[in-house]
């Protein structure tokens, strides 16, 4: 049996005029489902950077985070356990870049 690890992951709820930003998922295992922008946080990286980070990675959009929703438990398609902490915010700068 592979051995199994704990996953910490960030995603957002970008608000903007209302309306939530999703993105559509491109890798194997998730293609065309609809997500938060959302990642993995790397080594010794601040949770809210990260959070921040993804955002922008997936977005190409600058997010202030406004609260958090929580933070959840899930086991992975590869069984591992992933943590996720799940952050409201807006929208303060950047373009939409997918």
């Amino acid at each position: 049996m592979a051995e199994k690890h704990s996953v910490l992951v960030t995603s957002v709820s970008i608000i903007r005029e209302g309306k939530v930003f999703l993105v559509q998922e491109g890798k194997p295992a998730a293609h065309g489902k609809w997500n938060f922008p959302s990642g993995r946080i790397e080594y010794n990286e601040d949770i809210l950077t990260a959070a921040c980070r993804e955002a922008k990675e997936e977005t190409g959009l600058d997010v202030k985070l406004r609260s958090s929703t929580g933070v959840y438990n899930f086991v992975s398609d590869s069984g591992d356990q992933g943590i996720l902490f799940h952050f409201v915010g807006e929208m303060v700068g950047g373009s939409v870049r997918l």
